[in-house]
């Protein structure tokens, strides 16, 4: 049975998801994660698309992704297919580095896209890498709630802010949108709701990992 068309039209936004195949992770060390923002740079530039938020987890990654004039199944094959012959060969690996197709949930609704946005954000918080969103590093949470000069000053950090547009998600709060942004994400009122709706369309578990995988250590 042939797979079905993803929807898609310019403009379409997705939270997208991709993991290693195997349980296995897709990056092992920080050149592996700064190879992907590279490669993810490159595509960018040809196909140019928007990044509202981006986090990157030992075994899988997290994008909400608005297209411009290209489908999506063209930017995400090139990304994947780049990164895992670039991956393999580094490694000595064969085979598939990612598991089957992407996830992707496209995103009608604003109030839904702010949830993608703190969702993603929030993915290494809870799957117990670390305690705030603000200590993980490969995340563009960061950039959202940082000082530009001083958030700049790692390798990372320039490449993720290059690839990043704030200003989707900051549109949602009238004064000091870093702060407003902050607090929506790291309050204590509960989004349960919100979570597992996004849980279910992005077929995460209750640690916020792809099904069948298991919490990392700090």
């Amino acid at each position: 049975m042939a797979r079905q068309r993803r929807i898609w039209y310019p403009g379409a936004t997705y939270h997208v998801m991709s993991r290693g195949n195997r349980k296995t992770a897709i990056f092992q060390e920080q050149d592996d994660y700064l190879y992907f923002l590279k490669i993810l740079g490159t595509i960018k530039e040809k196909y140019p698309f928007k990044i509202h938020s981006l986090c990157l987890m030992t075994n899988h990654f997290h994008m909400a992704i608005e297209t411009i004039s290209t489908e999506l199944w063209r930017i995400m094959q090139k990304l994947l297919s780049v990164y895992a012959e670039a991956y393999n060969h580094k490694y000595s690996l064969t085979g598939h580095l990612f598991e089957g197709r992407y996830t992707a949930c496209i995103i009608q609704d604003e109030r839904y896209f702010l949830e993608v946005s703190r969702y993603i954000h929030l993915n290494p918080v809870k799957a117990k890498m670390v305690k705030e969103p603000l200590d993980y590093e490969y995340s563009s949470y960061p950039l959202f709630v940082s000082d530009n000069s001083r958030y700049k000053a790692s390798k990372i950090a320039s490449l993720i802010t290059d690839l990043i547009d704030t200003s989707r998600a900051f549109a949602f709060f009238s004064e000091n949108p870093k702060e407003q942004y902050r607090m929506f994400v790291e309050s204590k009122m509960s989004h349960e709701e919100q979570e597992l709706l996004i849980q279910k369309d992005m077929k995460e578990d209750e640690m916020w990992l792809p099904w069948g995988l298991t919490p990392l250590s700090n």
